[in-house]
């Protein structure tokens, strides 16, 4: 059997099987057809061997692929040749014995700067007309940037994957309660809080208005066509709306999540409960984010000022 055959059987079989979201199918898909196109056109199953495997990260590593990406990449062969093993498609295991080291490098999370998030809020409500004090429970007068405005709101609130923001309905909303329900990374579903009074005023405005349009899907987030908004347009506009307001970085929807997170850690929320709010499987991912910023550490040791104290006290 060809190598492309078994890897379009393997992602019907994971599809089938196993309770992942659609992104990790296709980065399970895609990293297996980097092995394939390495193995050549036509290549056989029998030719995934120990040395064809190694041979692949030894490659991968000279072509400058970061660490990170290399063991992605693996974990996913490792996957694809336990099932190659299990259906008898292989006659051995070849990672057997084999253990690969990589180095961990872990970036830190990279947030919005305060002044740059007012900035960029600022911007979003003037160019929807919307009042940063006060929203009516009317439609909004400039629904595509309404549109834009709630989907950072939101990421910022309460620290959704753009992924996650698009794909809220209608129906996920509890605006008496003020929660959202989500579906996010495995299909696991958590939920977060409208807690700010104006962003509970935005999505009851924007439902208002949604409404008034006659958007017939029940996607929350419409594009200008009225059809769901995507991920990568939500990321188009966002980058839009860092140059309209004048910032000097590029915003990412990423950037608004690391920056949710940063701030509940630096008021001191414990970090299980961050966890939770996130949607993040492992706390080890969360504790990325107790690695606070230097300014505020330099901030909070300065307000201390230990030094400073004794000497006092001995006068």
């Amino acid at each position: 059997m060809q190598v492309c055959e078994a890897r379009e059987r393997y992602i019907r079989w994971l599809s089938a099987t196993r309770d992942l979201s659609p992104h990790t199918i296709r980065a399970y898909d895609s990293d297996i057809a980097v092995f394939e196109r390495h193995l050549g056109p036509h290549a056989l199953v029998e030719q995934i061997d120990t040395d064809a495997l190694l041979n692949f990260v030894e490659y991968q590593r000279a072509g400058g692929l970061a660490s990170k990406s290399i063991r992605r990449r693996a974990s996913g062969l490792r996957g694809f040749c336990a099932w190659l093993l299990s259906g008898r498609f292989l006659t051995a295991d070849p990672w057997a014995g084999v253990t690969l080291s990589l180095g961990r490098s872990r970036n830190l999370p990279r947030a919005v700067a305060t002044s740059d998030f007012d900035r960029l809020l600022i911007s979003l409500c003037e160019a929807a007309e919307v009042d940063r004090e006060r929203v009516p429970d009317t439609a909004l007068t400039q629904p595509r940037e309404a549109t834009t405005l709630i989907a950072v709101a939101l990421m910022v609130a309460t620290g959704l994957r753009v992924s996650e923001v698009v794909s809220v309905r209608c129906g996920d909303i509890d605006l008496l309660g003020r929660n959202l329900r989500v579906i996010g990374k495995g299909l696991r579903e958590r939920q977060v809080f409208l807690t700010n009074d104006w962003i509970s005023s935005l999505a009851t405005a924007y439902l208002t208005t949604r409404s008034a349009l006659g958007v017939d899907h029940d996607r929350l987030l419409f594009n200008s066509n009225r059809a769901p908004l995507t991920p990568a347009a939500m990321r188009s506009r966002l980058a839009k709306a860092s140059a309209d307001a004048g910032l000097q970085c590029r915003v990412t929807p990423h950037m608004l999540r690391h920056t949710a997170a940063t701030q509940l850690i630096e008021a001191g929320v414990d970090i299980r409960f961050v966890q939770r709010l996130l949607g993040h499987a492992s706390l080890s991912t969360t504790e990325l984010y107790t690695h606070v910023s230097d300014h505020s550490l330099r901030r909070m040791v300065s307000g201390a000022d230990v030094l400073g104290k004794s000497f006092a006290r001995d006068n």
